[in-house]
C-alpha cells in the first residue's frame, strides 16, 4: 500500500536538493565563471551537502542500505539532503512509487537562490541552466512536473526568452518572483504584458513560491531587538514565530497587484499556484480585497475590473496550505475551490504525515470538497 493509499492525490509542492554541481552542469561555459558555489561561505551548509552526496553515493553502491533509507521515506531526521528521493533521479522515482501520488510539482531549492546570486547579465543564462537542470532531474517520470524560473527584471524579451527555451523542453509550471528588486518595475507593469500572454498561449501554470521575493523582509530586523534571548533564524524562509507571522504578505502584495492593476483581467487564461507561503491568511484576504476596492474606488481609477477583486482570485488563484493549517475552516470561510494538498517533499516544513495533520481539519467536510482539495483543484489549474 502506497502513503496515498487509495486516495488519488495531486502533490502541488515538492523539491529537488540540489548537490553541488547542479547548476554549473547546465549553464553555458561562457559564464560559468559567475556563478557562486551553492554552499556559498557557509561551511556548515557545505558539511551538509557533502553528506547528503556521501550518504547518495553509499546507498547506490549498497541495496540494503538503500531499502532501509526507503522505509524511512517520511521519518524527519532524514529529510532534505540527507533524504531518499531528494538528490537521485532514480530514486525519486522510486520515492513517488511509494508516496503513490498521482503528480508532483517540483521546485528547485538551492540553485534558485545560486542564480540569484549571480549577477549581471549572467543571471539569465543561469535561469536557463537552473531551468534545464530541473527538467533533467524530472526526467524519465511523466509524474514529475519540473518548476522553471522566469525572471522578470532584465527585460521582457529576456523573460521571453528565458520562457521560450523552458517551454520548448517541455516545462508546464513557470515560476516568477512576486516582488521586484529595487530599480525594477513591477510585474504587473504593461511592459510584462507580452510574458503573461506568452505563458497563457503556451498553456502553462503561473507560479510563486516562498523565497521569491528579492531578500524583502516584512519584519524590520528592530523588531528582534526586543530584550529577549530567543534567537531568531533569518534565511529566505521564516525562522521564527514573529516572522511566520507576515509569511504571506508578499504572496498577499503580489496577488491584490495581478487583480487590481487587471493582469488578471487582461489575461483571464492565466492560472497562478501560491506555494509555501500557507493559506490561513486567504479567507480575511479575500474580504480585504474586496473592501478596499470599494474603499478606494472614488479615489482610484479600478474601472477597468469587470468582476469583484475576489472573483478573479476564485477564477485564477489555488493556495497551498502547510500541513495542520485548518483547512475545513478555510473551506468554510471561503470556497472549496481555492486549495490545494502539497507534501513539500523532501523539506521538513512538509512533516512526516501532511496527509493526516490535512485529514485531521477537514471534519464534516463532504466529499467533494475533499476531493478538490487533494487533487481536483490542482489538476482544473493545470489545465489539460
Amino acid at each position: 500500500m502506497t502513503y496515498a493509499g487509495t486516495r488519488e492525490i495531486v502533490d502541488a509542492d515538492a523539491h529537488v536538493m540540489e548537490l553541488p554541481g547542479f547548476l554549473e552542469a547546465y549553464v553555458d561555459a561562457a559564464v560559468l565563471d559567475e556563478i557562486p558555489p551553492l554552499a556559498g561561505d557557509d561551511p556548515g551548509f557545505a558539511e551538509l551537502l557533502a553528506d547528503g552526496a556521501q550518504r547518495l553515493q553509499a546507498r547506490k553502491a549498497d541495496a540494503a542500505m538503500a531499502s532501509a533509507a526507503r522505509e524511512q521515506l517520511m521519518a524527519m531526521p532524514t529529510r532534505g539532503w540527507l533524504s531518499f528521493g531528494g538528490l537521485d533521479r532514480e530514486e525519486r522515482t522510486a520515492a513517488l512509487d511509494d508516496l503513490g501520488f498521482r503528480l508532483q510539482v517540483v521546485y528547485p531549492t538551492a540553485a534558485y537562490p545560486q542564480v540569484i546570486a549571480t549577477k549581471g547579465p549572467a543571471q539569465v543564462a543561469a535561469a536557463i541552466g537552473l531551468n534545464r537542470g530541473m527538467v533533467e532531474a524530472c526526467a524519465g517520470d511523466d509524474r514529475l512536473l519540473p518548476v522553471a524560473y522566469v525572471p522578470l527584471h532584465h527585460g521582457v524579451d529576456a523573460a521571453l526568452a528565458v520562457l521560450r527555451d523552458a517551454v520548448d523542453r517541455g516545462v508546464r509550471v513557470v515560476m516568477v518572483d512576486m516582488l521586484p528588486p529595487k530599480g525594477s518595475p513591477s510585474p504587473t507593469h504593461p511592459d510584462h504584458d507580452p510574458l503573461w500572454a506568452a505563458i497563457s498561449d503556451a498553456g502553462a501554470l503561473l507560479t510563486v513560491h516562498i523565497g521569491l521575493d528579492h531578500g524583502w523582509r516584512p519584519v524590520p530586523r528592530q523588531m528582534f531587538d526586543n530584550g529577549r534571548t530567543l534567537e531568531h533564524f533569518r534565511s529566505d524562509a521564516p525562522g521564527d514565530a514573529l516572522s511566520y507571522a507576515a509569511i504571506g504578505f508578499p504572496a498577499q502584495i503580489f496577488v491584490a497587484a495581478m487583480v487590481l492593476d487587471g493582469v488578471f483581467e487582461r489575461f483571464p487564461r492565466l492560472r497562478l499556484s501560491v506555494a509555501e507561503l500557507g493559506a490561513s491568511w486567504v479567507p480575511g484576504f479575500l474580504h480585504q480585497l474586496d473592501t478596499g476596492a470599494r474603499a478606494f474606488r472614488r479615489l482610484q481609477d479600478l474601472s477597468h475590473l469587470t468582476l469583484k477583486p475576489s472573483e478573479y482570485v476564485l477564477r485564477q488563484v489555488r493556495f497551498t496550505p502547510f500541513a495542520g493549517e485548518p483547512v475545513g475552516w478555510m473551506i468554510r470561510a471561503s470556497s472549496p475551490q481555492l486549495y490545494c494538498f502539497s507534501s513539500d517533499f523532501p523539506h521538513h516544513e512538509g512533516t512526516d504525515d501532511p496527509i493526516r495533520r490535512f485529514d485531521q481539519t477537514m471534519d464534516g467536510l463532504d466529499d467533494d470538497a475533499v476531493e478538490r482539495f487533494y487533487s481536483r483543484n490542482f489538476l482544473e489549474l493545470l489545465g489539460p
